[in-house]
């Protein structure tokens, strides 16, 4: 008898106890750190991704916890008295909105580059380094990518603004890169395109 009312105190204790980590790993995640049981939900700043495995020291200094950064720059940028990762040297001209580009689990992957968030040129990232610049085969043109290409994708390309192609119009109009003259026009001798047509249109 005895050992039924201790097999069943026993199975009770274990029942409430899975109760509790249940409702405090529902309420942990993702509003809470790993290191500690406080909503964070109640705060402008929900902890999500890396965030739920720093310590609560780590963003809040000194246990100061009035004036914590609510933006990814007030925290990763050189100077802060944050103790989080900052830009890299190496890292493309951008604003200090990290989720622009990044997931807020890692860094790496970088998830989709926001370019309304860059800054500066397009060779300024597209360099061939910190980002696909132009391959061999490119046409003669200047560094402003975003003249001819969308920021989604490379190709189809959309549009050629014709004041950024280095060179003359038979350097890409030569039925190879782009459209030549067909079997029929006129002989125009060392004449180039533009001589006779818009950069717009071939007619009028």
């Amino acid at each position: 008898m005895r050992g039924n009312s201790v097999l069943a105190t026993t199975t009770a204790v274990i029942t409430i106890a899975a109760v509790a980590l249940i409702g405090i790993h529902r309420d942990a995640v993702p509003q809470a750190s790993v290191s500690s049981a406080f909503d964070h939900l109640t705060t402008a700043f929900a902890l999500e991704g890396a965030h739920q495995f720093a310590g609560c020291e780590s963003c809040h200094v000194d246990g100061q916890f009035a004036g914590t950064p609510l933006q990814c720059g007030g925290c990763h940028s050189q100077g802060s008295r944050v103790r989080a990762t900052f830009k890299h040297p190496h890292h493309g001209f951008t604003t200090d909105y990290c989720d622009a580009c990044h997931l807020p689990s890692a860094w790496v992957p970088v998830a989709r580059v926001d370019h309304a968030e860059t800054l500066g040129t397009c060779n300024g990232c597209h360099d061939g380094g910190r980002a696909g610049g132009k391959p061999p085969d490119h046409i003669p043109a200047g560094e402003q990518c975003d003249d001819c290409h969308r920021t989604s994708l490379w190709s189809p390309v959309v549009r050629v603004d014709h004041f950024q192609v280095l060179g003359v119009c038979s350097s890409c109009h030569n039925g190879t890169i782009a459209r030549g003259q067909h079997a029929g026009h006129v002989p125009t001798g060392a004449l180039e395109c533009d001589a006779c047509h818009g950069t717009t249109v071939w007619r009028p």
